[in-house]
């Protein structure tokens, strides 16, 4: 059975080679929470989960060496292995360091990983580089700057924002353990939820922050999954609900396709979508596949 639309040296190659106009924003899905973003020449990944991992019922796109110097950024939302994924963070640190040892005087292009202020360390210890590393803080703002050119990396600004999974955790500085990002491309605001439940000012809270695209966790909590020691998150109608208070444009599900234990059937959501939103913008993608955005 096919399981990628799009796959390996295939859809790299489109990541890199797709050409946008101004105010255009490229969008794949990489299953699980996996989200990449390019604006301009700029490649932004969010949450990228790529261990071949037994238990899969979606396998990785590719491999995480097969990333090295792939990405401008990766962000990470918290420390769950499908979200900050020792496989593949130290998979493509191992990979970068290795070209670079082997192009010697060469400048070698490098990813830079945001991730929550509390997993810094963690992140450091996967064999990342400390340079390269962004403590993120709940809304402090993140501007990336190009080492060369000492400006804005394509405009782009990431605001990180904060999550309850299930509850808000935070460490003796007082930073969050779990994020969720708002990252303002030029053609547009798209919003990470990372893992999630809703929490009473969630709406109120974020939509001042002129989210466009929305991309929210659909596979819900229940007992059976908290027995099972599964954290959860928001459901398809609190998504759907979710998405409209905060005055999104387009609504990506996500989080329900990889663990058959830990899944929901995104169906679900577009009968709700349907029926209580008429109208409103969402998409499922088939995994790898390239999504064109524009206000």
């Amino acid at each position: 059975m096919k399981r990628w639309y799009c796959e390996g040296a295939k859809l790299i190659r489109q990541m890199k080679e797709t050409r946008l106009p101004d105010g255009m924003l490229a969008i794949w899905f990489l299953a699980q929470a996996g989200i990449v973003v390019k604006s301009g020449e700029a490649l932004v990944g969010i949450d990228l989960y790529l261990e071949n991992r037994e238990g899969r019922a979606v396998p990785p796109p590719f491999a995480p060496e097969e990333a090295a110097g792939l990405f401008d950024v990766l962000l990470c939302t918290h420390n769950h292995l499908d979200h900050l994924d020792p496989v593949t963070v130290s998979g493509i640190a191992a990979a970068e360091n290795a070209q670079a040892a082997e192009a010697g005087e060469k400048s070698v292009r490098k990813t830079r990983f945001v991730v929550p202020a509390p997993w810094t360390g963690f992140t450091e210890e996967l064999g990342v580089e400390k340079a390269q590393i962004i403590g993120a803080h709940a809304g402090q703002e993140i501007t990336l700057t190009d080492a060369e050119q000492g400006t804005d990396l394509a405009g782009i600004r990431i605001l990180p924002v904060r999550a309850a999974h299930e509850d808000f955790v935070q460490d003796e500085n007082g930073d969050y353990e779990c994020l969720g990002y708002v990252v303002r491309f030029p053609g547009g605001s798209l919003y990470h939820a990372g893992d999630t439940v809703e929490w009473e000012t969630m709406a109120e809270e974020l939509a001042p922050l002129g989210i466009d695209i929305a991309c929210l966790p659909i596979n819900g909590s229940d007992w059976k999954r908290k027995k099972a020691d599964i954290i959860g998150n928001l459901n398809a109608r609190e998504a759907c609900d979710l998405s409209q208070e905060i005055g999104a444009d387009l609504l990506i599900p996500m989080h329900y396709d990889v663990f058959a234990h830990n899944g929901e059937n995104p169906a679900y959501l577009a009968d709700l979508m349907w029926r209580n939103c008429p109208g409103a913008k969402y998409h499922f993608f088939a995994p790898g596949e390239r999504y064109l955005y524009m206000k």
